[in-house]
């Protein structure tokens, strides 16, 4: 008696592949990730065997990283890759997303563009490249964020003010958003403290320069200048046009912690219908202007 007709609406769940996994370890660097690409190419390491190990945060598995197996003939050169500009500029942005997964998601895409699918780039449905553009997006944003909430604050130093900031970027954005300060706020020395990387800058020396992650305690927690700060920020609220949709939209809260003036937001928000209605009360209460103002006369 036949059995029931097969369903291939489901497909049988894929059979684990029996090779074993090529631990490729490298510095944590786009720089270091892409040598240690070209490697894994050359070598023929296809993406599903290949375990990204990144020096810099897994010390606990140094102990099962390993070089990509050497080619057969030592003597030759890797045959050369080349890849569309665009997939660079994407890899370099996706680089500084703090997913964990990136690498493999970008080897993974490489593979396929060396692979056969030379146009892989031009697909916007192929969901490893959209994968790669929502990384990328969410790079730019918290690029765009720092940028807007970064405050600085004076530490006066025997060789003059030095300006500290502390930020919490969302991901690894610090070197890669360092020349923005850079360039301008040239005449000012400045440090900018992340848990992640910080930032300096020696405007005699004319040097940038990057140290390891550091506390918040380690940066100021406020100078004389924040009161004048917070005074103007109240003189420009303007509570007829207040939308906290968009205000939380534009300044997540993930960064009031770190902003003077997002103290007096709660209470700007609370007495933002009063002063409106005070507003309109006044605008009526004020005399009409003349229709028809008078000519000057000589």
């Amino acid at each position: 008696m036949p059995g029931p007709p097969a369903d291939f609406s489901h497909p049988p769940p894929a059979r684990p592949s029996m090779l074993p996994a090529s631990a490729l370890a490298f510095d944590g660097s786009f720089a270091d990730w892409k040598r240690a690409a070209r490697a894994a190419l050359a070598a023929g390491i296809e993406p599903a065997r290949a375990a990204w190990v990144d020096r810099s945060r897994d010390q606990t598995e140094l102990v099962l990283a390993e070089d990509p197996p050497a080619p057969e003939n030592p003597g030759a050169a890797s045959p050369a890759v080349r890849v569309p500009r665009a997939f660079l500029d994407l890899a370099d942005d996706v680089a500084c997303h703090r997913d964990e997964a990136r690498w493999a998601a970008l080897y993974r895409v490489l593979w396929r563009l060396t692979h056969g699918e030379p146009h892989l780039l031009g697909d916007p449905l192929d969901p490893d490249l959209h994968a790669l553009h929502l990384r990328a997006k969410a790079v730019h944003r918290d690029l765009h964020k720092m940028r807007a909430f970064v405050r600085f604050r004076e530490v006066a130093t025997e060789t003059g003010p030095w300006f500290v900031a502390w930020f919490e970027p969302q991901h690894l954005i610090v070197e890669a958003n360092a020349p923005f300060f850079r360039d301008r706020f040239t005449p000012m020395r400045w440090s900018i403290l992340t848990p992640d990387r910080c930032a300096h800058w020696d405007p005699h020396r004319r040097e940038l320069s990057f140290s390891p992650g550091a506390r918040r305690e380690d940066a100021p927690a406020s100078d004389a200048a924040e009161d004048l700060w917070r005074a103007y920020y109240a003189s420009i609220f303007n509570p007829a046009r207040l939308k906290i949709a968009a205000m939380s939209a534009e300044m997540p809260r993930h960064y009031w912690k770190n902003l003077p003036e997002a103290s007096l937001i709660p209470g700007l928000i609370a007495g933002s219908r009063s002063r409106t209605e005070d507003m309109i009360a006044r605008a009526v209460d004020a005399p009409a202007p003349d229709p028809k103002p008078a000519r000057n006369r000589e």
